[in-house]
């Protein structure tokens, strides 16, 4: 039963199949004592009638004056009968015609209610009763047929019965409507993820219950997280190769002008060679140390880091730097894998690219801080550090597109990158250059 309507429907068939049951149980007790009770009221006014007519003489012997009493009790098999015990002497009335009932023994002066098989195939509601008049004591037994009482209760309870499976029919129609008009926008959803994969939107539109909104709302973030992915792997992809095609014609140009051959043609040959091979090392760094990709998980900042900087530590390892982490154990950040990895990533690239000796990692509340101790930027140079394809220095190799691209990733977790220079940390680096602190500052609840 995999589909939501049939729980949905089996669910309260079952509940309601419970409660219906019980309200026919016991609206039919409640019906049935309530009578019961009223008959029993009648009954013990009768025997306090039938108690006015007892007299005893001064032998103890019993008189016995039932005219007051309703005709009822004259009548042949009438339904109303009395019985009254005195020793072993038992008087039962006249609509007995013969026949009897056995007399209750009350174990004290409260009365007892039974039920007995009466004349003439009757059901007999019996009350009984212990007093003492004349210092005798006797038992006053009252009945009365409640067999058209029990008959008209079992016409009520199958009237009930049917009226409570009509209701319980209707209330599942309902029920299955309200379902299926409920679940109908799940239709909508279905049908605008078709129109996704068609490449015809690139976000779902959702109008319907709260509860599925944040399901649809988790899916556009997933959606907005693959495109930014495939963007930034496009843009790489270009950047890298673009970067090598540049290297690879210069290597046709020199090949092919007057310098071949000459010691200047073999150190630019092996420079660019040097260049590309640090291209190269890179892109496969970056993956490797990627690894599996879970995105929406508690990734360990602190994983995240040291990996980083063991691929720094092998991509500038002609500069011998040295790297300071100071970022607890444990600390969790919520997101997905690759964006983390490419957001610091290129903050530790940058500041290893321009650190003369030192790389500080500096974690305080929900800000992640990396200082290097390298020559800084002026004032004008931080405030365009972001724009795509900026290089503060055009003669060191780069793209200008690691900043650019940690700051979008950034304002997808709703961060905010801050740039100063000099830092105010670049006070516990032992300082060669003025530096460049860059500040990640997270919105609460990312950092757990």
């Amino acid at each position: 039963m995999n589909s939501l309507r049939n729980r949905l429907s089996f669910g309260l068939i079952l509940s309601l199949l419970v409660l219906l049951l019980a309200q026919w149980w016991l609206s039919s007790q409640a019906i049935e004592r309530l009578l019961e009770n009223h008959f029993l009221d009648q009954l013990q006014q009768d025997s306090e009638v039938l108690l006015a007519g007892v007299e005893f003489d001064a032998a103890g012997q019993l008189a016995l004056d039932n005219t007051r009493l309703a005709p009822a009790y004259q009548q042949p098999y009438s339904g109303s009968y009395f019985a009254l015990q005195h020793l072993n002497e038992v008087r039962y009335s006249r609509s007995l015609w013969g026949a009897d009932f056995t007399v209750p023994a009350p174990s004290n002066e409260l009365a007892l209610a039974t039920r007995q098989a009466g004349p003439d195939g009757q059901r007999l509601l019996v009350h009984a009763r212990t007093y003492q008049k004349d210092r005798q004591q006797f038992t006053i037994a009252m009945a009365r047929d409640i067999t058209p009482l029990l008959n008209n209760l079992s016409d009520y309870k199958l009237a009930n019965a049917g009226f409570s499976a009509l209701f319980l029919l209707a209330l599942v129609l309902i029920q299955r409507w309200i379902v299926l008009n409920t679940l109908k926008p799940l239709n909508d959803v279905q049908s605008a993820l078709v129109r996704l994969q068609q490449g015809e939107i690139g976000q779902l539109e959702f109008r319907g219950p709260d509860e599925i909104k944040p399901l649809v709302n988790e899916l556009n973030r997933l959606l907005t997280a693959i495109d930014q992915r495939l963007k930034r792997s496009r843009e790489g992809m270009g950047n890298l190769a673009h970067a090598l095609k540049t290297r690879l014609a210069r290597l046709s140009q020199l090949s092919e002008g007057d310098e071949a051959g000459t010691a200047g043609f073999a150190r630019e040959v092996q420079t660019l060679n040097q260049e590309v091979a640090r291209l190269i090392d890179r892109e496969t760094a970056r993956v490797r140390v990627v690894g599996d990709l879970r995105p929406g998980q508690r990734v360990d900042l602190r994983e995240i880091l040291d990996a980083l900087v063991n691929s720094c530590r092998a991509l500038y390892r002609d500069k011998s730097l040295q790297f300071v982490v100071q970022v607890p154990e444990g600390v969790r950040l919520l997101g997905d894998r690759e964006d983390l990895f490419e957001l610091f990533g290129n903050l530790l690239d940058n500041a290893s690219k321009w650190a003369h000796s030192e790389v500080w990692i500096v974690m305080e509340g929900n800000t992640l801080a990396v200082v290097d101790d390298g020559p800084g930027c002026t004032a004008e140079a931080v405030a365009e550090l972001t724009q795509r394809g900026f290089r503060a220095d055009e003669s060191t190799p780069g793209s200008g597109l690691g900043l650019a691209i940690a700051q979008d990733i950034a304002g997808t977790y709703e961060a905010r990158l801050e740039f100063r220079s000099p830092g105010r940390l670049a006070g516990r680096v032992n300082k060669q250059g003025p530096g460049l602190e860059v500040s990640v500052h997270f919105k609460p609840g990312v950092l757990l």
